[in-house]
């Protein structure tokens, strides 16, 4: 069961347009909180041919390597193979977003969507996710293979952050 990353916009845009449980919004909704809070920490993502680390309430940690050309791979908790993806910066009601696609055959369990289609969010927002970047590749992503299975609430030991202040 391969799952796609999900960017809490999405997941708040389900909880407001789909009508996703109570609970379920209410946990986004937090998570969308915590998020807006913060400050961003890495001010030049996106750059290609980096690894980044995010973290959500609603997701835990997830690692993407950006590559060239709009290639993303994605490492979620608890898949057993990296997600080939896009990336593309947008620019959605005059504010600049960034969007992501995955296969159709992939599913967000935040959001409760299949993939397929790009799912965009405030770049702002998705800046403020960002906790920690790697130069390169380091763990592969690009092969698809991942290096083990992610936990949703470990980040790999290779990221330097403050892991008091993201945890779950």
């Amino acid at each position: 069961m391969l799952m796609l990353r999900a960017r809490l916009a999405g997941a708040a845009l389900c909880a407001v347009l789909a009508g996703c449980a109570p609970s379920a919004q209410t946990d986004v909704q937090t998570a969308i909180a915590e998020v807006s809070s913060r400050s961003v920490q890495i001010p030049d993502y996106p750059q290609a041919n980096r690894t980044y680390l995010s973290f959500s309430g609603a997701h835990g940690f997830q690692v993407t390597y950006l590559a060239a050309g709009g290639a993303s791979h994605l490492w979620y908790p608890g898949n057993q193979q990296a997600l080939k993806g896009a990336y593309k910066r947008d620019t959605i009601g005059g504010r600049d977003a960034m969007c992501w696609r995955y296969g159709a055959q992939t599913y967000n369990p935040v959001t409760k969507q299949g993939g397929g289609k790009f799912a965009c969010q405030s770049m702002e927002l998705t800046r403020k996710t960002v906790v920690a970047q790697l130069r390169g590749d380091p763990f592969r992503l690009a092969t698809g293979k991942l290096p083990y299975r992610l936990a949703r609430c470990t980040a790999p030991r290779e990221f330097s952050f403050d892991r008091a202040r993201f945890s779950c």
